[in-house]
């Protein structure tokens, strides 16, 4: 999965889709849920050096449009200043640590998770937003 975000800015707010895979009971799954702790990493793929370690995270289901449609999660991380103030390329994962069995969830699984920090080619000075083209 591949995530863009520009440099210094703290939206969009990363989330990814957790997947049925066959291999986990997500009604299982949602009863575990009330009793874990999520967490995010990101390090650089150049260098290996981490940029995010095990920062809190957050787990979300998706409002049900039907009945019937199956639950189906997500876990987020919100960014802030520091997380996405050099450009480059990521590679990201989140950890959901179940306490009730001692156990972790390692996401994603099938496929590895890149957050790409791009240079904005529009720059304000400290942060304040540029003035209205037409007063």
């Amino acid at each position: 999965m591949e995530f863009f975000i520009r440099k210094d800015s703290i939206e969009p707010i990363l989330k990814m889709q957790l997947v049925l895979d066959g291999r986990h009971d997500f009604q299982n799954f949602h009863n575990k849920l009330a009793n874990t702790s999520i967490y995010f990493s990101m390090r650089d793929v150049e260098n290996g050096i981490f940029k995010v370690v095990n920062k809190s995270a957050g787990i979300v289901s998706k409002i049900k449009t039907s009945p019937n449609a199956p639950t189906e999660y997500y876990v987020y991380y919100k960014w802030i200043k520091k997380d996405v103030n050099r450009v480059g390329r990521y590679e990201g994962q989140f950890v959901i640590y179940f306490h009730d069995d001692n156990t972790e969830l390692i996401a994603p699984i099938r496929e590895d998770l890149f957050i790409n920090i791009t240079d904005s080619f529009v720059k304000s000075p400290c942060g304040i937003s540029p003035p209205p083209l037409f007063p």
